[in-house]
């Protein structure tokens, strides 16, 4: 009985982390703080680039 209610406040709590996250990630959504995926692999690239760069050119 007592393993029932530990997983029962277990699953509670993540529930609860769970949702605070997600409500964290609509209002950056809301406030525009967000980046679209091709964005985001653009500006990784260029940081790759640099970073090449830097190391003398070698590809890897």
């Amino acid at each position: 009985m007592r393993e029932f209610v530990e997983r029962q406040r277990q699953a509670r709590e993540y529930d609860a982390f769970l949702r605070a996250k997600v409500d964290a990630a609509r209002a950056q959504i809301a406030s525009g703080q967000v980046a679209s995926s091709a964005d985001v692999e653009a500006r990784f690239a260029a940081r790759r680039a640099a970073l090449r760069a830097k190391a003398g050119g070698a590809d890897a």
